[in-house]
């Protein structure tokens, strides 16, 4: 049997990889760190190991079936004991994996919520398909940027849907630039106060990369002004984030599981054709979308908005 595997970083790490990993795996990663060496104190944990337990096991019973769908068993590695503040995804021909780190989960900047938006970027890599990586090894995967945007398009909406209660408590804490995107975009109540918590959950992770890079906090009312000239496969930088995570919430397309949208065209996961599909569930700008379209900081579609 042939063996691929490509690991893939999480939304919010700068690249800590087991050490069994090889140096190959590496080369898409942001650069080393050292939280790893420094592991957070367990009083100071937003997340307990039975928290890192249920928060997973919930994600895991709702793409189980769907990963099998695609013909593929899903396995969802627990490493609450590994230091590693990483979460990642590897595929190895029908055996999708996630590994999800106790270092990560106990750093006192994650939050539940947060933490489980860091699973759901790494289900994106499997799943999110268009836009997928363009590196041979990594063609199996979406890119960066759409693992983001499924997170909030799509993986937050199924996790958190049924939550009505919890997700209700986010209209006091939700800042108000986002709430009014929210309210435009969604005419219910339930779907908006689902918008209001991803939300929360995209600027706590946003933040805490911008603080882990030393770079400017990220602001709802302040989008990247970067324009890129071909879509980048790599980490955006947190204001790009931010406004990926916003844009994949405001989205109104229901995202169809069934389907990885450019997944085994001929042409690629990256092309034309594999953006005609991804049209069908999500939001593009040739179908009119503003706000809820996948950044320009990072994404280069084909078809633009007239």
């Amino acid at each position: 049997m042939a063996f691929k595997q490509f690991v893939l970083s999480s939304a919010i790490v700068l690249g800590i990889f087991p050490a069994s990993l090889s140096a190959a795996s590496k080369t898409t990663c942001f650069p080393p760190n050292k939280l790893h060496l420094r592991p957070s104190p367990l009083e100071k944990s937003n997340i307990s190991a039975r928290q890192f337990a249920e928060i997973i096991a919930r994600a895991e019973k709702i793409y189980t079936p769907i990963v099998k769908g695609h013909g593929a068993k899903l396995k969802i590695n627990r490493l609450w004991k590994d230091d590693t503040v990483n979460a990642t995804a590897v595929q190895t021909d029908d055996l999708w994996e996630v590994n999800m780190y106790g270092g990560l989960a106990r750093r006192p900047e994650v939050t539940p919520d947060g933490f489980a938006m860091v699973l759901c970027h790494e289900l994106g890599h499997h799943l999110g398909g268009y836009v997928m990586a363009r590196d041979a090894d990594m063609g199996w995967a979406s890119n960066e940027g759409q693992s983001d945007y499924f997170a909030t398009e799509s993986c937050a909406k199924e996790i958190w849907r049924a939550d009505l209660n919890e997700n209700a408590k986010h209209r006091e804490t939700v800042l108000p630039f986002a709430k009014s995107l929210c309210d435009t975009n969604h005419a219910q109540q339930p779907e908006r106060d689902l918008c209001y918590r991803t939300s929360n959950a995209g600027l706590s992770l946003a933040s805490l990369l911008a603080a882990l890079r030393s770079s400017e906090t990220p602001k709802f009312e302040t989008p990247s002004k970067k324009v890129v000239t071909q879509t980048n496969d790599e980490h955006p930088e947190a204001q790009c984030r931010l406004d990926t995570y916003v844009a994949g919430a405001l989205c109104t397309v229901p995202f169809n599981p069934s389907v990885i949208p450019g997944k085994g065209l001929a042409q690629g996961g990256s092309s034309l054709e594999a953006e005609r599909a991804a049209g069908e569930t999500s939001c593009l700008a040739r179908d009119g979308w503003v706000n809820a379209q996948r950044p320009r900081c990072w994404f280069k579609p084909y078809f633009e908005f007239l």
